[in-house]
């Protein structure tokens, strides 16, 4: 596909002008929601301040009482509207000349990236949105979206990336069937690359509904599990399994029964497995390496980056980090694949050792904790596995895969052996006998 050429972050510019530490992406799990900083207490009677709009408290007691932590981010956010609001007006009452409209709202929309009197602007509303994503709130990420999704229609060409933003932005939302669309829309918008980006009469992110396959199904089987051994009102199970769902998408699947739940389970492994993880490790083979330990690159400032890079990676993980962190469970299911495979290499480490080319100057632990980030998508099976076995631990199927595997190698290295054995002796025969 010829996509138009993503000029973001230009050489040497910082777009938000802060570097964030690790923390600042690691904020409540599950789905987003109206909440109160300090006692958690949800509700959108909440009271929303008025100096950033994002952040909303229980009582005017609990917000005075957080003015001190979130007096930073209440001007940053403060002074960021005030710098968009000035290059709107700008753009809006500019001077007109041969290369400057006098609104380009009203003539240029979808072109505006090719003025250079709106390159401020776009910069600076970028900037607001990035740093309303990093508040974590339900108002922050919600007015940060439409800020992306309005610039994309002022500068269809993209220039500057934003479509690398939206989805993760949209699947912290739980726009799940908005993300699918949207990523479906620029994987096909132009396949014999002559799409004319300048023409506003083409049809532009118009996919809708298109087939994805949801999410939930984990959740439902265990919630059944469980629910089995209880005997409680229809109705009240039905409440319960309505509650595991977080996917507006998966909603469907909770009439599915268990061995229709199986099968897009294992549809779902099978893309995964195959497909997703192979396709995350060729874009950028640092990514699976840093979810796990990701402060330094989460912390990482603002430079240019090329394909395939260190520098992509961090870029890459300060965009989607926060939306991994919300999303319960999932890197939970990623660190315990990564065990189970750590576990089924450790057998290998010693030979390993002795072959420096391999080794290339790692420990013993270096080198099977990158083992198991290498194979963690081979094991992801034994993590879902394990995510829905609510017997003891010995008993989880890691274990009983684990056990099967020693004991089969266990008896392949003594049939060897044997084999060995018997050839050793048939050749002392042979020279016995000659």
């Amino acid at each position: 596909m010829s996509s138009p050429t993503v000029i973001y972050p230009p050489p040497g510019d910082d777009i938000t002008g802060t570097a964030y530490k690790a923390s600042a992406y690691k904020g409540p799990t599950g789905p987003l929601r109206h909440r109160c900083p300090l006692c958690r207490a949800t509700g959108s009677q909440l009271l929303r301040c008025a100096g950033c709009h994002a952040f909303r408290y229980c009582s005017r007691e609990h917000q005075i009482v957080d003015r001190p932590q979130h007096k930073f981010a209440c001007n940053r956010i403060k002074k960021a509207r005030r710098k968009l609001a000035k290059e709107d007006h700008r753009v809006r009452y500019a001077t007109p000349d041969y290369m400057t409209p006098a609104n380009a709202f009203e003539t240029h929309v979808g072109r505006f990236w090719g003025l250079l009197n709106t390159r401020d602007y776009m910069r600076a509303r970028f900037a607001l949105a990035k740093q309303l994503l990093m508040l974590c709130t339900l108002d922050g990420v919600q007015e940060a979206l439409e800020h992306l999704w309005d610039m994309l229609r002022l500068c269809r060409n993209d220039n500057m990336g934003l479509r690398n933003f939206v989805p993760t932005v949209m699947l912290r939302l739980d726009l799940d069937q908005e993300c699918y669309d949207f990523m479906k829309w620029w994987a096909t918008c132009d396949p014999d690359g002559h799409y004319d980006w300048g023409d506003m009469s083409l049809p532009f992110l118009n996919i809708h509904d298109a087939d994805v396959l949801e999410v939930d199904v984990r959740n439902l089987k265990v919630t059944r599990e469980v629910l089995a051994q209880s005997p409680l009102p229809f109705e009240l199970r039905d409440q319960i399994e309505r509650d595991v769902i977080r996917s507006p998408l998966s909603a469907k699947f909770q009439r599915e029964s268990p061995e229709t739940l199986l099968q897009i389970e294992r549809r779902l492994l099978g893309h995964i497995i195959r497909g997703i993880g192979p396709a995350v490790v060729e874009a950028n083979a640092n990514f699976m390496f840093y979810l796990f330990d990701p402060d330094e690159a989460l912390s990482f400032g603002p430079v240019s980056y090329s394909r395939g890079s260190w520098e992509e990676m961090a870029f890459a993980m300060q965009n989607s980090y926060a939306t991994w962190w919300e999303m319960e469970g999932v890197l939970d299911l990623l660190n315990d694949a990564r065990t189970c495979a750590s576990r089924d290499s450790e057998s290998e480490i010693e030979d390993r050792m002795q072959d420096e080319k391999i080794r290339k100057g790692r420990t013993a632990a270096e080198m099977l904790s990158d083992l198991s980030v290498e194979r963690i998508w081979a094991y992801l099976d034994y993590a879902v596995e394990n995510a829905s076995n609510l017997g003891p631990w010995s008993e989880r199927p890691s274990e009983q895969h684990t056990r099967e595997n020693n004991e089969a190698w266990a008896r392949a290295t003594a049939e060897e052996a044997e084999d060995q054995d018997a050839i050793l002796k048939a050749i002392a025969l042979i020279e016995e006998e000659g």
